[in-house]
């Protein structure tokens, strides 16, 4: 017998493993702007998860990745206009970007 959990616990994407011929992105420190808008986000049950942000009226993805429990690294990409980055963040849910 098969048992569900219900609701389930994981309600937002999960990125896809990444594939042979993915795209690493380039990664920065975060800038710790005051005022971001979180747009979309995958999944947190993973060690890294990642977010589609948009500030200063530019999209950028977030990622974070947990060490240990309380410590966590947040790195942000390029900053782009909407189409790029929301192109960049199926990629990204595809394997294509990193």
């Amino acid at each position: 017998m098969v048992r569900w959990d219900c609701p389930p616990r994981c309600l937002s994407p999960h990125v896809s493993p990444v594939r042979s011929h993915f795209e690493e992105l380039t990664w920065h420190p975060s800038h710790g702007d005051g005022r971001v808008r979180v747009l979309r986000w995958t999944c947190d049950c993973e060690p890294v998860f990642y977010e589609l942000c948009q500030a200063s009226g530019l999209r950028f993805l977030r990622r974070t990745r947990r060490a240990a429990p309380g410590r966590a690294s947040v790195a942000e990409s390029d900053r782009w206009q909407a189409q790029e980055t929301d192109e960049m963040w199926i990629a990204l849910l595809h394997g294509l970007v990193r």
